[in-house]
């Protein structure tokens, strides 16, 4: 009797944590909703500068976005991760040439501004937010266009 209390209670603990998960996913996601565009770009420690830059827009409805660089829409899903520090974010390519590929960012956002660091090669997850020179690291700054 007292083992089946314990599995109980440890079944009410494990279920109420991936609650309080999804529950920190949903609220953090709600920061993501809208249409972005980038605000600075630094690449390995170069700034991206001229046009490229300024055409990338990102639209993110839910899970969902559409990242549009000027030349057509690419659409794929947001997976976050919220409980972790520091946060991360699966980007999934889910049509295209990409389809199927996966890039492992951290994110976070100050000032109404949303941050995303990768490191270029794609192999690993930052640990922290820098484009430095020698990083190997993207670091996007994403400003929320106005409705």
């Amino acid at each position: 009797m007292k083992y089946r209390a314990l599995a109980i209670l440890s079944l009410i603990f494990f279920l109420g944590a991936d609650g309080s998960k999804e529950a920190a996913i949903q609220k953090d996601l709600e920061n993501f909703q809208g249409t972005w565009t980038v605000e600075s770009m630094e690449l390995n420690g170069k700034a991206a500068t001229g046009e490229r830059p300024k055409k990338n827009r990102l639209t993110i409805r839910g899970e969902d976005f559409v990242f549009d660089n000027g030349s057509g829409g690419e659409p794929g899903l947001y997976k976050i991760d919220p409980t972790v520090d520091p946060k991360t974010l699966d980007i999934v390519i889910t049509k295209g040439n990409d389809k199927g590929k996966i890039y492992l960012v951290i994110y976070k956002f100050e000032g109404g501004k949303m941050i995303q660091c990768m490191e270029l090669s794609n192999k690993n997850r930052p640990k922290e937010f820098t484009g430095k020179a020698g990083s190997g690291c993207a670091l996007e700054v994403w400003q929320r266009e106005k409705p």
